[in-house]
């Protein structure tokens, strides 16, 4: 029987849809991946800005302070809501 992965931040169960691998770690923890859905986050995500790659960091790896997750300080990314606005070309 297989074993159920856990959360390395918080120890509940979780399962592909709802949690991320840190980059950190290399341990999976909770993470919404969905703005309009409720969900628990055990860590963050954001943008490199020199590679313009997403990473990813769990709570625990993030509290430590790591040199791992270089550049800003982490953000969570949220979709755009609503349409887009087009300027008109000249």
């Amino acid at each position: 029987m297989a074993e159920a992965m856990r959360c390395a931040v918080c120890g509940e169960p979780v399962d592909e849809r709802t949690s991320s691998v840190c980059n950190v770690c290399g341990q999976r923890f909770h993470l919404n991946q969905r703005n309009d859905a409720p969900g628990k986050d055990c860590g963050a995500v954001w943008i490199n800005d020199q590679y313009l790659a997403l990473e990813f960091a769990c709570q625990r790896c993030l509290n430590e302070g790591e040199p791992a997750p270089p550049g800003p300080k982490p953000r969570v990314l949220r979709p755009r809501l609503g349409p887009r606005k087009y300027r008109k070309r000249a």
